[in-house]
């Protein structure tokens, strides 16, 4: 009888270790699943995808396919960068640059202290041809200071505009493009395709742009800063 008294007892103490055992292993995935974030996307049609990254210290950026794309960082980071399951050691980027990535699966850690956060501009496939329109003579080529040109190469040019209230911007050419506003504003804009028209804008807004002859003027109280990433 005792010996059936002491076989249940280990029965059911080992039964008990086990249930520990696999609630805390599900703990552990919960905390890893937890731990990955996905891109928040803020933009996308059948030519472009724009998605924001925001990682807290410690936080993973889920593995995942990326095609072409310029990369914005949008405050100072360190990241751990991590390229079809290999670590490429840690990186570094302050706000305001700009560098790019081609194809590949890919991760990040947060390996900072302080919140990471940037913006990816992808391109998904060949831009159409662009007719009557010139990169060299995009908001670039005008004169004044209200345009710097942060970034160019074979597939993108990223310019930022900083627009005082009250100025203006004369007619130039613009491609296909994502505008990104870096501030809230308001802008009085002009196509050769549409009459002048009222536009406001909040920061952290993204939207498309075809091709096309257009001007604007800075009619809010602010300035107005915004990103123009040119696919090429």
């Amino acid at each position: 009888m005792a010996n059936r008294i002491l076989m249940v007892v280990l029965i059911t103490g080992t039964s008990f270790l086990l249930m520990l055992a696999c609630a805390s292993g599900d703990r552990e995935n919960i905390e890893t699943e937890q731990n990955q974030v996905q891109p928040e996307t803020l933009f996308e049609n059948e030519l472009a995808h724009v998605v924001k990254v925001t990682l807290l210290p410690g936080e993973e950026l889920e593995s995942h396919e990326g095609s072409n794309r310029a990369i914005y960082s949008l405050n100072d980071y360190s990241i751990e960068w991590i390229v079809d399951g290999e670590s490429e050691g840690e990186k570094s980027w302050s706000e305001g640059d700009v560098h790019v990535h081609g194809e590949d699966t890919h991760s990040a850690i947060n390996t900072g202290s302080a919140e990471a956060e940037w913006l990816a501009f992808t391109r998904k496939t060949e831009m159409p041809d662009v007719e009557m329109q010139n990169l060299e003579n995009d908001v670039n080529s005008l004169e004044g200071d209200f345009a710097e040109l942060i970034y160019d190469d074979e597939l993108f040019r990223i310019t930022e505009v900083t627009l005082a209230a009250g100025e203006s911007i004369p007619s130039h050419d613009g491609i296909h493009r994502i505008i990104y506003s870096l501030s809230d504003y308001t802008l009085n804009y002009q196509s050769e395709e549409s009459e002048q028209e009222e536009r406001s804008f909040e920061a952290g807004d993204a939207h498309w742009h075809t091709p096309g002859t257009h001007a604007m003027d800075n009619i809010g109280d602010t300035e107005a800063r915004f990103l123009v990433i040119s696919y090429k």
